[in-house]
């Protein structure tokens, strides 16, 4: 069985699109793409709830790097891939650095499936890493706050000396 994906992807040349839709299928995904071409679209679809975010380096008026910044800071976590013919390896490390889960060179599209897949992956731990933290910042508050409220309070005996320490 397939697994379903909800696409953003913002590219230019619809043969890419479809090469990359065709990509995605014939590795065992289900894509459900929109694909946009400008800034306006990309912001107007942006905060649709997307499993996934793919974005050429190169459009006529708009960047892959200017989006990922608009995708940062809507403060999203889904995967952020970055597909380009052109990147060079220091933008690739950039894109990285500034939060992109991966790139991929579209001369190389078989490496797509196993970066979407360890994208999500991430993001899962991630989300999964953020609810124990909370957890633990829930359970240390919930502490502090009996031991204030305890009549008895803190005591702590030595069973060595047998003395008691309040």
């Amino acid at each position: 069985m397939k697994t379903a994906l909800r696409i953003l992807h913002l590219e230019d040349d619809p043969k890419d699109a479809e090469l990359i839709r065709a990509t995605l299928e014939a590795v065992g995904f289900a894509p459900e793409i929109m694909v946009v071409q400008t800034k306006a679209d990309y912001l107007a679809q942006l905060d649709h709830g997307w499993d996934l975010v793919l974005a050429d380096y190169k459009l006529p008026q708009f960047d892959g790097l200017q989006a990922l910044a608009l995708f940062k800071e809507r403060g999203l976590d889904s995967p952020f891939i970055l597909i380009s013919g052109t990147i060079g390896e220091e933008t690739a490390v950039a894109a990285l650095h500034a939060g992109a889960s991966d790139y991929i060179m579209k001369s190389h599209l078989a490496r797509l499936g196993t970066a979407v897949e360890r994208g999500l992956r991430e993001t899962v731990e991630r989300g999964a890493r953020r609810q124990a933290e909370e957890q633990l910042r829930h359970s240390a508050e919930r502490t502090r706050r009996l031991l204030r409220a305890a009549v008895v309070g803190l005591w702590e005996w030595n069973l060595l000396t047998d003395a008691v320490y309040f």
